[in-house]
């Protein structure tokens, strides 16, 4: 018997909509995926057991984003792209679907090369590992990878209108959003996040396990309003989207100087940055003791945020994409 969650791909898929693709692709970041689902197009999530799968704490599955059972295409499916979302794992699985499917792989990379694969054999491996289409979320990511191939960029989107300032009271204490953040600690700096936040009251919020538990969307936008202070500690993300959600929220940002982060943060502008820990200590500091900075500061970060990552010019990348990429490889 088939059960509900088939029959509902079924029906969508059967149905005649030639102003549609349908994107074979991994479950990855739930809220970028469900950025992606706003370019109006059908996705369908293949599973592997003992893989990552859709966190539904974070965020509803959108209404085009379908999830398949653990290693299932469905041959009734007609696919016109896979969308490999990284390389470690999903496009070594992309590359063997594409045998058997005969459609282009359009290969996005939300990392750059990480501390194990950083000597030149291993990243020259790595960088030989290219779809028909290449997209990168950050100038620094594409030139980290090497890739021998152009490529595009594709700025991260975000909503505005979802993540925006509320008129609610402030608590005294500096947020900061991280899954897996001690498991992490060679890419999120939980280590430093502990000297730099010592004596001061913090909350964390992401899926840290005895720790911290995730939040929906409406629970993190409230979580970053309430906040003094946003503190990102990452050392080896392109560019983090809950420092650009806290941003579009309007708060006082303090964060590492890595990666594409001095490219967006302005030093003392819509942010402070640093790679010294004391200096972000201090940066802390003067936040907390100066209400009207912090609200300089929050106004220009979102500013910014409008600026330069909205989700209206996002949804016209990935979609210019789609289309190019269809009609180079249907003619």
């Amino acid at each position: 018997m088939i059960n509900n969650t088939v029959k509902r791909i079924f029906s969508i898929t059967n149905a005649n909509k030639k102003n549609k693709y349908k994107i074979l692709t991994f479950p990855t970041h739930e809220r970028y995926q469900t950025q992606l689902c706003k370019t109006g197009h059908e996705f369908y999530e293949f599973n592997m057991q003992g893989q990552k799968k859709w966190n539904l704490e974070q965020s509803p599955l959108p209404d085009n984003y379908y999830s398949l059972p653990d290693n299932e295409l469905y041959s009734c499916i007609n696919y016109d792209f896979i969308l490999s979302q990284s390389k470690f794992w999903q496009f070594q699985v992309a590359r063997q679907l594409q045998q058997n499917l005969n459609i282009p792989i359009i290969s996005l990379e939300h990392t750059v090369p990480l501390i194990g694969i950083q000597n030149d054999e291993q990243l020259m491996q790595m960088s030989r590992m290219f779809g028909n289409v290449n997209i990168f979320i950050t100038e620094y990511s594409k030139h980290a990878w090497k890739i021998p191939v152009d490529s595009h960029i594709v700025p991260h989107g975000i909503d505005a209108n979802i993540f925006k300032p509320l008129n609610i009271d402030k608590k005294n204490h500096i947020l900061t959003v991280a899954n897996d953040f001690i498991k992490r600690d060679y890419c999120l700096n939980y280590t430093g996040w502990k000297n730099i936040t010592s004596g001061f009251k913090t909350k964390l919020v992401g899926d840290n396990p005895g720790i911290s538990i995730s939040a929906p969307i409406e629970i993190l936008v409230k979580e970053y309003n309430e906040c003094m202070i946003y503190l990102n500690t990452s050392t080896l993300s392109p560019i983090p989207t809950s420092l650009l959600e806290a941003m579009s929220c309007g708060c006082a940002v303090v964060s590492t100087a890595t990666c594409e982060i001095p490219n967006i943060i302005e030093n003392g502008y819509n942010g402070f940055i640093s790679n010294d820990e004391k200096e972000l200590k201090n940066m802390i500091t003067k936040l907390f003791e100066d209400e009207k900075l912090r609200i300089e500061i929050g106004n220009n970060a979102r500013q910014t945020i409008i600026e330069k990552f909205s989700e209206e010019k996002f949804i016209d990348n990935w979609n210019n994409i789609f289309n190019e990429t269809y009609e180079v490889f249907n003619t």
